[in-house]
């Protein structure tokens, strides 16, 4: 085990500029720290506070040494667990030449987008459909890493962070759904895709939503997890409409008990959770919470989602009734944020989309049921490509909604 470790340093492929970590590597019972910096790799012993831990077993190790599977794999799975940092941890693996044994195969890529610079993790076939997963308020592209492998047997897929979020740059901006659908339309030029599948969870699906109103020529179909949408409700709405997003620059502190407890009420179950996934997702969220810009992006986007009009003209419901792009919408009976009931006026306003309502899931299907998320989104994509393949006489009625479990 300490052999394998030891040769890390002679497959090491390179980092970008100024990218320095620490990992802590636990490999069954050998522990060793791995320095990544731009400037190249060493393995020595464990020193002083790590950036990030990755503990696995030796048969898992040898299996991700080998090609047959990946740490994201692995990590789904519970054979390897994650500490201090999910977004380092997943740029472990790529910075490493190993053979490939038909494991689930992965890079990051920072791709530009005109005013900001995206981080995406990139999976799949190159020759397959593009599918863009898209993520909600305060959340990451960590949050679909789980449902990825699963995605990527069909789609080439690109889990982005959202400009404001993640690893992505954080520009000035209104941070409304137009404007994130603006600097999203530009990874479909990047990789010279004419048009893709899109899928977003919370206001990740009010996003593609937009997307598919505003370019249904780039659009080919969306699935939407528990997505925002405009509340015709505002309890708060004086409050919000005068706040200035700036002030979140000085709002540093956010316990971390706090936190825990907001994350957890997210499930439906919070005991599915994996507790070093939570503790690193919280690491992640308030080592960005500590940055000025990160907390102004988190606050601009709240509002606009909160201060989204519902009706009028313009307003949101009234322009969805006119989307034309398939859709698919998955709701949680145990959702804290975005009420199921949602299911039934999405029922009234679009009679052709496909909805599902989950008893047992709570606010993030991709990250509670990974497997049966991506089974229902691929069977979804899957039938709107046989549709649109077969000849218009032969096309039937529109499938029947499904409320299920």
């Amino acid at each position: 085990m300490s052999a394998w470790l030891a040769t890390l340093p002679q497959r090491f492929l390179g980092a970008e500029d100024r990218f320095s970590c620490r990992y802590r590597v636990s490999v069954g019972p050998v522990t060793r720290d791995v320095i990544v910096t731009s400037g190249g790799c060493r393995v020595e012993p464990p020193s002083g506070t790590p950036d990030a831990a990755i503990v696995t077993d030796a048969g898992t190790w040898g299996a991700i040494d080998s090609g047959t599977l990946s740490a994201i794999e692995a990590f789904s799975q519970r054979r390897l667990s994650v500490r201090g940092s999910i977004e380092k941890a997943v740029r472990f693996e790529p910075f490493f030449e190993r053979e490939d044994g038909g494991g689930f195969r992965y890079h990051l890529a920072g791709i530009d987008v005109g005013d900001a610079k995206l981080s995406a993790v990139v999976a799949g076939d190159p020759g397959a459909e593009p599918l863009v997963l898209v993520h909600g308020l305060g959340a990451t592209k960590a949050s679909w890493l789980l449902a990825a492998p699963a995605l990527a047997r069909d789609y080439r897929v690109i889990a982005i962070d959202l400009p404001g979020f993640g690893s992505s740059s954080k520009p000035r901006g209104r941070y409304d759904a137009p404007w994130f659908a603006e600097r999203i339309f530009p990874v479909l030029d990047h990789y010279e895709y004419e048009s893709a599948h899109f899928a977003g969870n919370s206001m990740g699906g009010r996003i593609i939503m937009e997307m598919a109103m505003m370019r249904p020529d780039r659009v080919k179909a969306v699935a939407c997890l528990c997505p925002a949408a405009a509340f015709s409700r505002r309890r708060a709405l004086p409050l919000v409409r005068v706040a200035i997003p700036e002030l979140a620059a000085v709002a540093a502190r956010l316990p971390r008990a706090r936190l825990r407890m907001v994350l957890r009420q997210l499930f439906a179950d919070p005991n599915r959770l994996e507790p070093d996934w939570l503790d690193a997702v919280m690491d992640d969220f308030l080592r960005l919470w500590r940055r000025p810009a990160a907390r102004i992006a988190f606050a601009c986007a709240a509002r606009s989602t909160y201060l989204d009009e519902p009706l009028g003209d313009g307003g949101f419901w009234t322009r969805l009734h006119d989307m034309k792009t398939p859709a698919l919408y998955l709701y949680g009976e145990a959702d804290p944020v975005i009420s199921s009931r949602f299911a039934g006026r999405v029922e009234r306003t679009l009679p052709n989309a496909e909805v599902l309502v989950w008893e047992d899931c709570g606010h993030v299907p991709q990250v509670e049921w990974p497997e049966r998320t991506a089974t229902a989104m691929l069977d979804f994509f899957a039938r709107q490509a046989r549709v649109t393949a077969a000849p218009m006489h032969r096309m039937g009625p529109p499938r029947p909604k499904q409320w299920a479990q």
